[in-house]
């Protein structure tokens, strides 16, 4: 099943015209946009099953994010339902198929596994392991790819994220 591209995707990796808001309302445009990045993802069968419930997206708790990806929760993605986890302190990513990283002692610990999609927010340590890096440039929010970091997690990114991102990394 092929997505459309979301209309606020189409601006070629920037989103909006503001990242004026509040914090709250940026931590939200922050979490719709990875939640339409994971539409873009094909996993490895074996670590996303087509018959699976889920799709277990893992955030520190102390993120900023957390409570905005929480919101989109139950949500369709593909066949699945978006399930928000709590990224354990140890950072393990057992039964995560994305993790959303950022500056917390969890998401530094992180060592990505084969089928799990790393998202970095901005400049989180782990950036350069993520395979999607979400960055504010003026008031707009960008994504970047790292084409190997996907590759070694054996992700499939479509290319119509690629064409939307503001650079690829091969």
């Amino acid at each position: 099943m092929r997505a459309a591209v979301p209309p606020f995707l189409a601006t070629r990796g920037r989103a909006g015209p503001g990242l004026r808001e509040g914090a709250s309302e940026q931590q939200e445009l922050k979490a719709a946009i990875v939640f339409n990045l994971l539409l873009f993802v094909e996993w490895p069968p074996e670590a996303l099953p087509p018959q699976a419930p889920s799709l277990a997206v893992c955030v520190a708790r102390t993120h900023a994010m957390q409570p905005a990806l929480k919101a989109l929760e139950g949500r369709p993605v593909r066949s699945q339902h978006l399930d928000v986890r709590d990224l354990p302190d140890s950072g393990a990513t057992t039964g995560c198929h994305a993790v959303v990283l950022d500056d917390a002692p969890a998401s530094r610990a992180v060592r990505p596994a084969a089928g799990t999609l790393l998202l970095a927010d901005g400049d989180a340590p782990a950036s350069g392991t993520a395979a999607i890096v979400l960055h504010r440039a003026g008031n707009r929010l960008v994504f970047d790819v790292n084409l190997p970091a996907a590759r070694r997690a054996r992700l499939q990114l479509s290319a119509k994220l690629l064409r939307l991102a503001r650079t690829v990394t091969e």
